[in-house]
């Protein structure tokens, strides 16, 4: 059985106290003038050998006393030790750490502990929150640690605190520390600066939320299978959550697209980006939607970010406008046949008041065979006179003037005389306003009679007409 040093001193200390106390009585006895003389002797050995025993008692406990301080001095050397370890890791590390008493005091703290509240260590130690902290954050410290102290167990908190750069969010670890009776005798506590990870939950958050509320289709899938799909999706698709993610997406893919989608996905493999990609999906009612995608690639990951729009009626409306040119262009082709099978002049204007289109017969009036170089006001091309042939025929009674303005106009008779080729014609005007559903007018339509000919066969008529008369006449007078 070991005995320790403490009992070995204590039972020293009880065997010297027996030998002073016998030396004692030995000394009494002795005083007695009618003891026994003859014991004197063996008192004498005794008080011989008691007081060797207590020589080499004193001895053995000095030995003993000079261990335990040089134990002691080697202990308070290795906690020297041990503290500097202590403080050298916890100064090493980016946590702020600290260790405090039940009422507050600081213990021990970190070099990080300091610089978030700059306060040098020196003036934190020994001293509580209130001494050196706001009252908001001083009381914040002691909530946490007081249910520390109430539960006896480990707490986890967060914990916000202004800094130089802005408010920082730490998790705070806070705990019991335990003396070697069991008993709780200090706080520990180890702080993580978690202001970036907030940052990125809240923006994770953020992105989810925008995830769930885009009205396009959002989704990230790997090179073959959606992993994640958006509410629009499953409402644009007509399919669940879990159809659209248990199978490959090319099953519901337009069979004939699917090829270039196939294509597509090799080329987002090597890190390209597909914009405005556009093919068809089947949905769950057997419907056909055209989509149109932008997908970013992480090749490190190997995923594929996409957006995806719907853009059915887009297609179905883009189809109908060409439908719908195509029929514009064959009526216009048809109109321009006819026109050009018009005997007569025909100019249309826009809004404008610029030719969009003259048959062939307008440009040989004119002169000109460029249709943008025909002007609609007929004095920058002609000479234009009544059809007496003398007096000037006003421009504002013209009817591609008065077609903008509204009005119908047929048959105006006028000359018109080209200044350059010295040419006279008679033409009969005629004027249509074209007019929307807004009651604008936003054409006109000109047509132009050359009726010379008609004319002079009218005057040649006359004029045979009277010389006959004339003959006649003659031979009835002559009778």
């Amino acid at each position: 059985m070991k005995i320790s040093l403490e009992k070995k001193i204590f039972f020293g200390f009880i065997i010297n106290v027996m030998v002073v106390i016998t030396s004692g009585l030995i000394f009494i006895f002795r005083l007695d003038q009618e003891r026994d003389k003859t014991m004197d002797a063996s008192l004498n050995w005794i008080e011989l050998s008691l007081f060797g025993l207590s020589i080499i008692l004193l001895i053995i406990v000095y030995f003993i006393i000079r261990y335990q301080l040089r134990a002691r001095q080697v202990a308070q050397t290795l906690l020297f030790e041990n503290k500097q370890l202590l403080q050298s890791i916890i100064d090493n590390t980016s946590n702020p750490i600290f260790i405090k008493k039940l009422n507050g005091e600081y213990l021990l703290v970190n070099k990080d502990f300091g610089a978030v509240f700059q306060t040098p260590n020196e003036e934190i130690i020994g001293k509580t929150d209130s001494d050196f902290l706001s009252q908001q954050v001083a009381e914040m410290f002691r909530n946490s640690e007081a249910e520390v102290i109430k539960k006896l167990r480990e707490v986890k908190t967060e914990e916000t605190i202004e800094q130089e750069d802005g408010k920082h969010t730490y998790l705070a670890v806070k705990f019991p520390l335990y003396d070697s009776t069991g008993r709780i005798y200090a706080i520990g506590g180890i702080s993580t600066d978690i202001t970036e990870r907030k940052k990125l939950e809240e923006s994770l958050a953020s992105s989810d939320k925008f995830f769930n509320m885009s009205t396009e289709m959002m989704l990230i899938a790997t090179s073959d299978k959606f992993i994640k799909v958006n509410p629009a999706t499953i409402k644009i698709l007509g399919y669940t959550e879990e159809e659209l993610l248990s199978q490959p997406f090319l099953n519901f893919v337009y069979p004939e697209d699917k090829n270039h989608t196939s294509r597509e996905v090799v080329k987002l493999k090597t890190g390209a980006i597909t914009m405005q990609f556009k093919n068809r999906y089947i949905c769950k009612d057997g419907s056909l939607k055209w989509l149109q995608w932008f997908t970013s690639p992480d090749v490190s990951t190997g995923l594929l970010y996409a957006v995806a729009q719907d853009i059915t009626a887009l297609v179905n409306l883009e189809n109908e406008q060409q439908k719908a040119i195509e029929e514009l262009y064959e009526n216009e082709e048809k109109l321009r046949l006819i026109v050009e099978n018009i005997g007569e002049g025909v100019i249309v204007t826009n809004a404008d008041k610029k030719v969009v289109l003259a048959n062939d017969m307008a440009h040989e009036i004119f002169g000109i065979e460029e249709d943008d170089k025909i002007s609609t006001d007929l004095t920058d091309h002609f000479h234009l006179y009544y059809p007496d042939g003398k007096n000037t025929f006003p421009s504002q009674n013209l009817p591609m003037e008065r077609a903008f303005n509204g009005e119908v106009t047929d048959d105006v008779d006028i000359v018109i005389w080209n200044p350059t080729t010295l040419q006279k014609r008679r033409v009969l005007i005629s004027g249509r306003p074209l007019i929307d559903q807004d009651n604008h007018v936003v054409a006109a339509v000109i047509t132009i009679k050359d009726i010379s000919n008609y004319k002079k066969l009218e005057e040649d008529l006359k004029e045979s007409e009277n010389k006959y008369r004339q003959l006649i006449g003659f031979r009835k007078g002559g009778k």
